[in-house]
Order: C-alpha cells, then sequence, then structure tokens
C-alpha cells in the first residue's frame, strides 16, 4: 500500500488536504466563531486582513528555498523537509487555539492565527515548488487537478465531519479535531518521492534578485502580472462576507453547513474535471478567461441568496460557486507552473502566487464596512464589478494579444462597458428622493456600447453583434423583475433598443462619410 502510494501522484491527494486545513481553519468555521462570540462583521473583515501574511510569503521564499534543515534534509530532501517541520507546527498551533475563548482573548486569537497563517506560508512555499518538480513523474496539470480535489476534500468533505459536531461549546472540540487531522499528514510527506532539487552556489540575496530578474524578462510580463494580482479578487474580498451572511439569514445550522460540504465536495470534482478537459482540449489561455467569467457570475449570484434564503437556493448556489473556485483552481496552477523557471521554482511560483493574494487581501479588510454601509445585496454586486477587469485582461490573454495598441483597448472597453452595465441594471438603488427620467441614461448608455462594439470587433457580423446587444437589453429588464428590488418597464426595453440602433446609424453613418472625405 506504502510503495503503490508513494509511485504515484495520488499522495498529492494527501498534500492537497494538509495545504487546505490551515485556510479551512481560518475560514468560514473561524468566521462563525468569532461572530457567535459576539465579534462584529467590521472586526470580522479587519481580522482576516493578518491572511497577508500568507501573501509576503515571497519574502522568505528565499530562505525556504536555500537552508537545509539538519537531519531532515539528508532524509527527505529540502522540499519535503520543509513540508514536514510546517505541518507539525500547524498541528501545535491549531491545537492552541482549541483551549482559548475568543471574547476573553482576542488578540491571542489574532496572534496565532498570524503564525498558523506564517507556516501555512512556508508549507505552501515547499509543496508548491515540490508539486511543480514532481512533473518529472507526471502532467502538470495531472498534479494539479489531483491536488486541487485534496484541497477541496481538506475544505468540504472534512468540513462535513466538523460542520456535525458544531453546537453551542464545540468549538474547542472542532479545533482539537482538525489538529489531530494534521498530526496525521507528515506520514504522507515521509513517504512521498524525493524530487531534483536544483542547488544553487548564490547566496540568498543574488538567488533572490535573479529570480526577479529573469521574470521580468519573460514576455508582457506586466500585464500577466497585472492579470495574476485582480485574478482572484473578488473571490478573496467576498469571502469573509459568506459566514456573516449565512448567520444573517439563518443558514448558518450545522445541518446546513454539513450538506453544504458534502455537496461542494462533489462539484469539486465537476470543476476540477472541467479544468483539466478545458486545458488539454480548448488551452490554458481560453481556460483562463472562461474561468474569469465564470467567477465573476458566481460572486454576483450571493446577491440572490441574499434575496431568497432557502435551503435549495444556499446548496445549489454554493455548489456552482465551488464549480467555478475548483476551475479556476486548476487553469491557474497550470497557468503559474507555466510562468516559472526551474533554476527558481520556489522564489518565483511564491512571488507569483502571492501576487494572486495581496490586492484581494488588502482590500478585503473593508468587506465589513461595505456590508455595514451599502447591505450584502450590493456587497455581492460590487464583488461582480471586481471581476470585470479579470475578465478583460483574460480575453486578450486568451487572444494571444495581450498588447496595449488601439483596438485592443477598444475591445476591453467593450466588454468593460457590457458587463458594467448587467451588474449596474441590477444594483439596489433603494428610495431615492430624486426622482430623474433614466429613459435617456439608458438610450446614450446602449448607444455608447453598441458604437465601441462595432469599431472594435473585426471580424464578428454586425448584425449577429446587435441581435447580442439586443437581447442583453431585454433580459436585463427581466432580470430586473425577478430581483424584486427595480420595476420592470418596456419603455426602458425600448429605450435601450433605441440606444443600440442609434449607436450602430451613428458608426455607418461615420464610417460612409471617412469613405467620402479626400
Amino acid at each position: 500500500m506504502i510503495n503503490r502510494l508513494k509511485n504515484t501522484q495520488f499522495n498529492f491527494l494527501f498534500l492537497g488536504i494538509s495545504a487546505a486545513m490551515p485556510s479551512f481553519a481560518l475560514g468560514i468555521p473561524f468566521g462563525l466563531w468569532l461572530l457567535s462570540a459576539g465579534v462584529s462583521k467590521e472586526t470580522l473583515g479587519l481580522v482576516t486582513v493578518s491572511s497577508l501574511i500568507v501573501a509576503l510569503n515571497f519574502l522568505w521564499s528565499p530562505f525556504v528555498n536555500k537552508l537545509k534543515i539538519p537531519i531532515l534534509y539528508k532524509l527527505l530532501g529540502l522540499r519535503r523537509s520543509w513540508l514536514l517541520l510546517s505541518q507539525i507546527v500547524l498541528g501545535f498551533l491549531l491545537l492552541a487555539l482549541s483551549f482559548i475563548n475568543p471574547k476573553d482573548q482576542l488578540v491571542l486569537v489574532v496572534m496565532l492565527a498570524c503564525l498558523i497563517y506564517f507556516f501555512s506560508s512556508v508549507q505552501d512555499i515547499a509543496l508548491d515548488a515540490y508539486r511543480v518538480e514532481y512533473d518529472k513523474y507526471f502532467d502538470a496539470e495531472n498534479l494539479a487537478t489531483i491536488y486541487q480535489i485534496g484541497y477541496k476534500v481538506g475544505a468540504f468533505l472534512i468540513g462535513a465531519q466538523v460542520y456535525g459536531v458544531i453546537g453551542k461549546d464545540n468549538w474547542s472540540l472542532i479545533y482539537l479535531y482538525l489538529a489531530l487531522l494534521m498530526f496525521a499528514l507528515p506520514l504522507v510527506t515521509i513517504i512521498s518521492q524525493r524530487v531534483d532539487e536544483l542547488q544553487s552556489n548564490q547566496n540568498t540575496f543574488s538567488q533572490f534578485l535573479n529570480a526577479f530578474g529573469e521574470l521580468l524578462q519573460k514576455k508582457s510580463i506586466i500585464t500577466i502580472l497585472v492579470l495574476i494580482g485582480i485574478y482572484k479578487i473578488s473571490d478573496i474580498v467576498l469571502g469573509p462576507m459568506a459566514a456573516a451572511l449565512y448567520a444573517d439569514v439563518g443558514l448558518n445550522k450545522p445541518e446546513f453547513l454539513a450538506q453544504k460540504s458534502y455537496f461542494n465536495f462533489a462539484a469539486t470534482f465537476v470543476g476540477s474535471g472541467l479544468a483539466l478537459w478545458s486545458i488539454k482540449s480548448l488551452k490554458i489561455n481560453f481556460s483562463m478567461f472562461l474561468g474569469a467569467i465564470i467567477v465573476l457570475c458566481t460572486n454576483v449570484l450571493f446577491s440572490f441568496l441574499f434575496l431568497y434564503p432557502t435551503f435549495g437556493n444556499f446548496i445549489a448556489i454554493n455548489f456552482l460557486d465551488t464549480i467555478a473556485q475548483a476551475f479556476t483552481a486548476v487553469c491557474f496552477i497550470t497557468f503559474l507552473v507555466g510562468l516559472v523557471d526551474r533554476r527558481f521554482t520556489a522564489i518565483q511560483y511564491a512571488f507569483l502566487a502571492s501576487l494572486v493574494i495581496i490586492p484581494g487581501t488588502l482590500m478585503k479588510g473593508s468587506s465589513g464596512f461595505i456590508v455595514s454601509t451599502y447591505g450584502f445585496y450590493n456587497f455581492f454586486m460590487t464583488m461582480g464589478i471586481l471581476g470585470i477587469p479579470a475578465v478583460c485582461l483574460s480575453y486578450l490573454l486568451y487572444k494571444d494579444e495581450l498588447r496595449w495598441n488601439a483596438n485592443n483597448v477598444l475591445k476591453v472597453l467593450s466588454i468593460a462597458i457590457a458587463l458594467t452595465i448587467s451588474i449596474l441594471s441590477l444594483v439596489d438603488l433603494g428610495e431615492s428622493s430624486v426622482q430623474i427620467d433614466d429613459k435617456f441614461i439608458h438610450f446614450f448608455t446602449y448607444a455608447i456600447l453598441a458604437y465601441i462594439t462595432l469599431i472594435a470587433s473585426k471580424r464578428t457580423k454586425r448584425a449577429v453583434l446587435m441581435a447580442i446587444i439586443l437581447s442583453m437589453g431585454i433580459f436585463l429588464e427581466f432580470a430586473q423583475s425577478i430581483t424584486g428590488l427595480r420595476n420592470f418597464e418596456y419603455m426602458d426595453i425600448i429605450a435601450n433598443s433605441l440606444g443600440v440602433f442609434g449607436g450602430f446609424a451613428f458608426y455607418f453613418f461615420q464610417k460612409k462619410n471617412l469613405k467620402k472625405s479626400p
């Protein structure tokens, strides 16, 4: 059994569980724990900013990439020795949480959370480098898929067991249970295969500089780095408020959370399987674009859950969201692996993975204040708007045109306007004391969208573009009636349609005049 596990890629199933344990422990259970102790949503949002420690792991990645732990290095190699050490320390830190009451010792809870985030980042550095170098045995996309499934096992299947013991006084038992699981995982690290670890004679500082120097020489690297930084931003900012939403609308019952975890576990296989098929059949760049669209849509769906907080909607929306998370995780890991130079595996991957986390982590501290000011519904709509830049840049990645020429700017602008109109059409405006005739706004925005889309598009037939934009204007009016927050008006549909025709007419008029001019 041990030899079979050692010689297959399924050890990454358990290593994925190990990576997920700290994130799960400081995720929704952590939020529910603090909320049950009387911590406010604003404070919860601020506390989660401590996860910025994980995002800064590239700063200590050169040390993890070079320093050899006595005795363990000879037995396990560089990657597995750091992995083993971090797993054991994390077990003790989770055990310490089981003895604390956040109501009286919130500062201590935050300090332990910071330590968990730090050693989780050490584990991530070692594990990410180990997975990249493990492709001498198996394909990178296969390892990414199995790792992601393992990660979701840690987040959902184990989560279902955890929620089964949730009670008024059972939080200590939950963290004790997580600690015991963490103590069992080092066995997998010990029996896993050793990889070829490139040894460098450079000092740590020189290696750090060379790793960044090589990365910055890649084609269109600035745009790629911006894409990496914004790709998961909406998911990260949304995270802390998911627990707050469940508590606010009465969906935080243990049996509900347990069922959600089981369904989310099944959704992981769907999302990971779709990602693996998409990468192999449609290629990684298109898969990244598709993932950005899916994430935007599922984030916005949480606003629907706030309006209609039924158990069925709770399960269905989380199921779809988990498919999106698993899909994008597999795609993103595969994409990052393709950027890494094997001479600087740990440093470059740690930096790229940190870049994924930093922007969202800095912003999520304000998530509780946004909810308190604008409400849950508009908060999740805002998360949709945060996802628009990722869709735009991943579209350029899909087209292999990461160049900022005039035509690409118009393409991005067209997509951004269409998505912004879609989300703002569903935002809850509340009761405004100022009465305005918004028909001109409808006409003007759709005219601009139609005009820019026509200029930007070189290949799609104009009739198809017109049909898409007209359908969008009609669909959004019906969607407004579903939310019950905005009125369905036929005059708005007419204004939208007239705007589309007006934009097309202006385009053709301008084009005709340009042809006539000398």
